[in-house]
């Protein structure tokens, strides 16, 4: 699967501390998991949220994830434990809802699989030559893909365009 996103580091927790956030919300995320690598037992993903309302809307969408935590800010115990997670212990991968590249452009081995989805699930007929516009965004920890093309727009779990 597809991972663009970026490490939590100490570096990006003190930035993210410093312009306003106070809520960390933690859940599984298996796109993380390098399947060639035996020594990480889990991989999660980390969201930051400066609203609390935004946080617990995605706290909920994740309820039934068994790993799911929200780190607080205003607690220094919290903040010693997202540091500690940031330090990417032994075992453990952790992950940052920020892309690894600034912009994004989808990696070539994913355009067949775009082009399956559209022609399988929409009623699009680009030709070769055209393009069809995809951005990758984030909500609530699963990344997506906004297509676009012409006047339309659609968005597509990336998971869905990868398996299908």
């Amino acid at each position: 699967m597809h991972n663009p996103l970026a490490l939590l580091s100490a570096a990006l927790v003190k930035a993210l501390l410093e312009n306003g956030f106070t809520l960390f919300v933690r859940q599984s995320y298996a796109a993380g998991r390098d399947h060639t690598d035996m020594h990480t037992r889990e991989v999660f993903l980390i969201t930051p949220y400066k609203d609390i309302g935004e946080a617990n809307m995605h706290f909920q969408h994740i309820r039934f994830d068994h790993r799911k935590y929200i780190y607080q800010a205003h607690r220094p115990e919290e903040i010693e434990k997202l540091y500690k997670a940031a330090s990417q212990p032994p075992g453990y991968k952790v992950y940052a809802s920020l892309l690894q590249q600034e912009t994004w452009d989808p990696p070539l081995y994913m355009d067949p699989a775009v082009r399956r989805y559209i022609s399988l699930k929409t009623k699009w007929r680009p030709e070769k030559k055209e393009e069809v516009n995809a951005e990758l965004f984030l909500h609530y920890g699963e990344l997506y893909f906004a297509l676009k093309y012409g006047a339309e727009e659609i968005k597509v779990p990336l998971s869905e365009i990868e398996y299908d």
